[in-house]
């Protein structure tokens, strides 16, 4: 291998190691933001009102017991005799 091959290796190399630490470093600033972003919408959820949840909780409930409700009045009540 020649003097130039091998200055050539050494350049690639060492501009491959740069773009793999520039790489690492923009990951880590992205999953940092990521992070702060989650924080900031878990401490936003939880401070919502518990009255604000249970009416959620209470109006999915009430739409649960009505398609029960209309499942049982389309059935027929009399059973099916067989010849």
């Amino acid at each position: 291998m020649g003097k130039a091959a091998k200055a050539h290796r050494a350049k690639v190399a060492k501009r491959n190691a740069n773009v793999k630490q520039q790489e690492k470093r923009m990951q880590k600033l992205w999953q940092e933001a990521f992070e702060e972003q989650m924080n900031a919408m878990k401490e936003k959820f939880a401070s919502m009102s518990g009255e604000t949840t249970s009416g959620l909780t209470e109006s999915l409930n009430d739409e649960i017991i009505q398609e029960e409700t209309t499942q049982e009045e389309s059935e027929p009540t009399e059973p099916v005799q067989g010849e």
